[in-house]
């Protein structure tokens, strides 16, 4: 196995932390007297999603958190968790721009979720991560 450059640190403990992020904002996401006090466009975004979506998006963000935290640990099985959040985020971002339009906050979070999975093929890719 090859040792990670020091970039994987960075990319994956930021990683982790935009999804513990995300995370809490579902968290917070829960308490009607949390989004009362949200602008009105994420209110109308909270309140409009179906069980499902809001389903999903706790799939996207805390999949993520849990895909970056294997990647810290140098897990393989972190690519299939993070593409598993990707597909959550892609299903979020459908929904919300149906409801609302498309979004900058969905749209950052696309690309990120994206580019977290990418990266992660590409430590699997070199070695940096583990098999088992």
């Amino acid at each position: 196995m090859v040792k990670p450059h020091f970039s994987f640190w960075i990319i994956a403990g930021l990683g982790l932390i935009w999804n513990l992020m995300g995370c809490l904002n579902f968290i917070t996401q829960l308490s009607a007297e949390a989004v009362a006090e949200m602008p009105e466009l994420y209110q109308q975004i909270i309140e409009m999603r179906p069980l499902w979506a809001t389903l999903v998006f706790g799939v996207a963000v805390f999949g993520g958190a849990a895909g970056c935290a294997l990647l810290l640990l140098r897990a393989r099985v972190a690519v299939a968790v993070l593409l598993g959040s990707l597909i959550a985020i892609v299903l979020t971002t459908i929904q919300t721009s149906m409801a609302v339009g498309m979004t900058t906050s969905t749209t950052v979070a696309l690309l990120v979720g994206a580019a977290l999975f990418w990266y992660s093929t590409i430590a699997a890719r070199v070695g940096w991560l583990r098999s088992k």
